[in-house]
């Protein structure tokens, strides 16, 4: 059996022996030859896959451009007050509606100014007019508007802390008000507080004062006004005497006031005129300008009514006057050259005060309660007693010497003094509900002066007009005199 195997293994190396090594040397195959359809339709094919690719990007290139324009930009948040964010598409109705109440006012304003200014207020209104159409899409961004609105939300929001709040009819009637006959509103005004004694006392005196120039001394001179007509004095006796009495049928001199269904008719038909000529301009609808224009305005009148019931029309005041410098050590010479040397305060103060709307009148800021001062100089001014003269005093603007002239522990406030008051509640309620709802802006802060300016109270006598000097002409000389010289 082994010898079976071996000699089969013996034949196969023999038979191997006698064959070649396969030879390394690569086959040469025949290339085939392509159709010339074929080579064709394959191009056909690439061209066809470019040509989709292409398309693809473009179309991802306009659908990106659209999405942004349309839903990307219109959405961006510019400012946020508390919960409610401001993006640019309520920035844009918004800044469309000031633009058309701001052409408004110019074109009302040109109807009344002189022929010489009217060019110029109408150049102003069109000038908004060609802005409005720019607003939709637009990246700019107005600070005035955007402030606007962040307070129009604050007021909105702030409502509540007030116990105040608004109901849809309230604003819908706010908004057709605007276009309500004049003599039939759909809003019946506030009513006017009853002014005290002293209070009627002093708007009588204040009246009094600003009396118009009689009717019969008209101003002739060249530019005044046209006379009204001079009618020819006739007696009543003769006029009577003349003709017989003949009953005469009265004419109202004046259409009778519109019923309230009458005066809300008008008021709507006004209303879709308006939103006829602006609601397309401004990409907005009735809804929107009663929650972007209206609503903001009610809650803002509301707010301020609220405040201003808290101001009454009398409040414990001083008479002073102040010396205001910039450092302390330059407030204690000057408190020193009062106080130890005996100068008059009002000397000092035109000398050395840097308060440029006080020192011309010797520091005097007339009588002032303690809501129309800062607290530092409140507190000092109310601390001291007629003659005594303050400490020096830091606040924003400086250092102050106060001097007091005069304390009234309940004196009536005056007309400019109230105004003053109810904007200080107005603004000290806007900043407390700022900072209680943490309003935030897109826009870069407003860089604040090293120094503020010092504003005097409403009371604060106004400084005195510099009256030009005028120039007299240079002396001739002696050799030029002409005439007789004398003897």
């Amino acid at each position: 059996m082994q010898r079976r195997r071996l000699d089969e293994i013996r034949n196969r190396l023999s038979r191997g022996k006698g064959r070649s090594m396969p030879s390394t040397t690569p086959r040469v195959t025949r290339k085939r030859r392509v159709p010339r359809r074929e080579i064709e339709a394959r191009r056909q094919r690439m061209l066809r896959v470019g040509v989709s690719v292409a398309a693809a990007l473009i179309v991802a290139v306009l659908g990106g451009g659209i999405l942004y324009e349309n839903v990307i930009k219109p959405n961006q948040v510019l400012a946020s007050v508390g919960s409610h964010s401001i993006n640019r598409q309520e920035y844009w109705k918004v800044r469309a509606n000031d633009l058309y109440e701001q052409a408004q006012q110019y074109q009302q304003i040109a109807q009344f100014v002189p022929p010489e200014q009217q060019g110029q207020y109408v150049g102003l209104a069109q000038q908004a007019l060609q802005l409005l159409p720019k607003v939709w899409g637009s990246t700019d961004v107005d600070p005035t508007t955007l402030q606007e609105i962040i307070d129009d939300q604050t007021y909105l929001q702030g409502l509540p802390s007030l116990g105040l709040s608004l109901s849809p009819d309230e604003v819908e009637t706010f908004a057709l008000n605007r276009f309500a006959p004049p003599d039939a509103p759909l809003i019946e005004r506030s009513p006017t507080p009853t002014l005290t004694a002293e209070r009627a006392g002093m708007a009588t005196s204040t009246a009094a004062a600003g009396v118009a120039t009689p009717l019969n001394s008209v101003d002739a001179s060249p530019g005044a006004g046209t006379p009204p007509p001079t009618l020819a004095a006739t007696p009543m006796a003769s006029a009577v005497a003349a003709e017989p009495a003949t009953p005469v049928a009265t004419v109202p001199t004046q259409p009778a006031t519109p019923g309230p269904a009458e005066a809300r008719a008008t008021a709507e038909a006004g209303f879709e005129q308006f939103g006829q000529d602006f609601f397309k301009l401004a990409h907005m609808t009735r809804e929107d300008y009663e929650q972007l224009v209206a609503a903001p305005a009610l809650a803002k009148q509301k707010v301020q009514e609220a405040l201003e019931a808290t101001i009454g029309q009398s409040a414990p005041q001083v008479r002073a006057a102040h010396i205001l410098l910039p450092t302390k050590e330059a407030a204690d010479a000057a408190r020193q050259r009062v106080t130890t040397n005996g100068e008059d305060f009002g000397k000092v103060a035109r000398e050395v005060s840097i308060d440029s709307s006080t020192a011309p009148n010797g520091g005097e800021l007339g009588w002032f309660g303690r809501q129309e001062m800062v607290p530092p100089f409140a507190d000092a001014a109310f601390s001291l007693k007629p003659g005594e003269i303050s400490e020096p005093v830091q606040t924003q603007f400086g250092w102050h010497v106060i001097e007091v002239e005069e304390t009234d522990p309940d004196r009536p406030l005056s007309d400019s003094q109230i105004s003053s008051l109810k904007q200080a509640a107005t603004e000290q309620w806007l900043n407390e509900q700022r900072a209680a709802l943490k309003v935030s802006s897109s826009l870069p802060p407003t860089p604040t002066p090293a120094v503020e300016p010092f504003q005097p109270p409403a009371g604060a006598p106004t400084p005195p007009v510099a009256t030009p000097v005028m120039e007299l002409p240079s002396a001739t000389p002696v050799g030029e005199l002409v005439g007789t010289p004398v003897g």
